[in-house]
């Protein structure tokens, strides 16, 4: 550990962070708090922020203002290279190490603009629908600044990829629905939040016209995440979307009972370092994956994998897959896919060391 943020010493591969600990999350209740005993703090103008991150400058953030054509001249972006735009989930910020594992794995791979959306003024609140209301506020911030982007460098929307986490998902859906007639060219949707976004409209969550390309990778379904195939144009279910090998917690830096909703995000960033990392097959349905009925052609209890989940640039394809994981990084399979029970959710593995495949 070499970094020091705020006077905390972190780092997370090769970047630097903060671990989501309960001290982070002890955060939100003390703002909750404040704003009980001062109501104007709520009322309070919120914003959204765009840290960029180059090779340049891997560690330490640029931050690019909506309208600040000088900024974006003196800062290193440059067009020339990819945008991936990285979104957090509630609760999240730029500086956790979910993020900074994103951001690392682009930066390894190559040159590219990472922006990591900061949207923590909304996102820090221990009401969730509270959150959810305002998904249009941080969805038309966020285009009010790829427009400007676009107007200024003349970057394609279509080049542009949205990478969002948990709530962030519908974050990015939201504003790929609102950019319209003009278009993301795709969103990486990892482990979309879930159950309380599948009762509302469609217009309020990630659906799969809300890019080019859409693609889900759901590995927490038992919890945290989204139940269902219909995010997107392709649906991954590492592991049956249930108990992730490596939880709880290899990472260290979430708590063990969001393991699994967070596997989603650290497969992806291993993907974008190895494209063939995560050989998938293809399911007929998402019944098949609740199921567990996704099965290798020949019968056999591992095979060779038909498609390739997530990777930089994205390849797009459509249908519903399966695939294995390993209990340490890499965690990719390569080509081979391995059939086998699903295990239990990190939840019930965190309180019943016990607990085993079902």
């Amino acid at each position: 550990m070499t970094a020091r943020d705020n006077g905390v010493v972190v780092k997370n591969q090769l970047g630097y962070c903060e671990p989501l600990t309960v001290d982070f999350i002890a955060t939100l209740v003390t703002k909750e708090a404040r704003q009980l005993f001062v109501p104007d703090a709520r009322a309070t103008k919120k914003h959204v922020r765009f840290d960029l991150y180059t090779r340049k400058n891997p560690y330490g953030k640029q931050v690019l203002r909506t309208g600040d054509q000088k900024g974006l001249y003196e800062s290193n972006f440059n067009a020339t290279w990819p945008v991936r735009i990285s979104i957090h989930g509630w609760n999240g910020k730029t500086t956790t190490c979910s993020s900074a594992a994103i951001k690392d794995a682009y930066l390894e791979k190559g040159d590219f603009n990472v922006i990591l959306v900061d949207y923590s003024d909304y996102s820090l609140d221990v009401n969730y629908f509270r959150v959810i209301a305002e998904v249009f506020d941080i969805a038309e911030q966020l285009n009010d600044f790829t427009k400007f982007l676009h107007k200024t460098t003349k970057y394609p929307f279509e080049e542009m990829y949205l990478i969002g986490h948990s709530y962030g998902c519908h974050v990015a859906g939201v504003a790929g629905k609102l950019l319209k007639p003009s278009r993301y060219g795709v969103i990486y949707a990892l482990d979309t939040a879930g159950p309380i976004h599948q009762t509302i409209a469609n217009d309020w969550r990630l659906t799969p016209d809300a890019a080019l390309y859409v693609e889900s990778i759901q590995t927490d379904t038992a919890l945290f995440g989204y139940r269902g195939s219909d995010l997107g144009h392709a649906s991954f279910f590492p592991n049956w979307g249930l108990g992730q090998p490596h939880c709880p917690n290899i990472t260290g830096t979430e708590p063990e009972f969001a393991c699994d909703h967070f596997g989603s995000l650290y497969y992806f960033a291993e993907s974008v370092r190895n494209p063939y990392a995560f050989g998938a097959i293809r399911c007929k349905s998402y019944r098949q994956v609740i199921e567990q009925k996704c099965a290798c052609a020949s019968g056999g209890k591992q095979c060779p994998a038909v498609v390739f989940m997530g990777g930089e640039p994205a390849r797009p394809k459509k249908g519903v897959f399966y695939l294995s994981t390993t209990k340490r990084r890499p965690y990719g399979m390569g080509a081979m896919c391995r059939m086998r029970p699903a295990l239990d959710s990190t939840v019930v593995r965190s309180t019943n060391p016990r607990g085993r495949g079902r």
